[in-house]
């Protein structure tokens, strides 16, 4: 529980009596390897912390391949937006690429939060927007360059990831294939 409000701590700083509301909706679990937080065509209704571990999040192409659209790592938030506030199906899947940890934040806990807790309006936007930018500047340094300068911007915005995650989903975020994902790892490490 220390993690997500050192991650608060970064944005704003919580009153005690916001700090207890808080903990005392917080859900915890472990997510096993492969499991899903949420799928596509499905309401995601909650906002995850990641506390260790790593999902990802696809989409379906017409051809029914897998379309890896981002990956989220340790100590940070994930949720589908659109979804969670409009009441929309998601667009997107969530699965869990290794165990996490994570902190569950559920719809009651949210409008909770957003009635009672007098700071929470101005850390969501915080961190909301620091999401966004943070997205925004990976995809502005990975996809507008060549197949090897990608790769490696790619392992700079996520270190540790390479080694844990499928050359195949990796390939996908990167928009190439694996055969050229493969040639690319060959050829840096000589």
């Amino acid at each position: 529980m220390d993690a997500i409000f050192k991650y608060f701590n970064d944005f704003t700083k919580l009153s005690l009596e916001s700090r207890e509301l808080i903990s005392s909706h917080l859900e915890f679990d472990m997510v096993k390897k492969n499991d899903l937080l949420w799928k596509v065509g499905q309401r995601c209704t909650k906002i995850y912390f990641i506390e260790s571990g790593i999902v990802r999040l696809f989409f379906y192409n017409e051809s029914g391949e897998e379309n890896t659209v981002h990956f989220v790592t340790s100590n940070k938030f994930i949720t589908d937006i659109d979804s969670l506030n409009t009441k929309v199906p998601s667009s997107v899947s969530c699965v869990a690429v290794t165990e996490c940890r994570v902190v569950i934040l559920n719809q009651s806990a949210l409008e909770k939060f957003n009635k009672d807790v007098f700071e929470w309006h101005e850390l969501i936007r915080k961190i909301t927007e620091k999401s966004l930018f943070e997205k925004i500047k990976i995809r502005e340094r990975v996809f507008q360059k060549e197949a090897t300068e990608r790769y490696l911007s790619f392992l700079e915005h996520f270190p540790g990831i390479a080694n844990t995650v499928q050359a195949r989903h990796i390939a996908s975020y990167l928009g190439i294939s694996q055969f050229t994902l493969s040639h690319i790892k060959k050829n840096i490490q000589i």
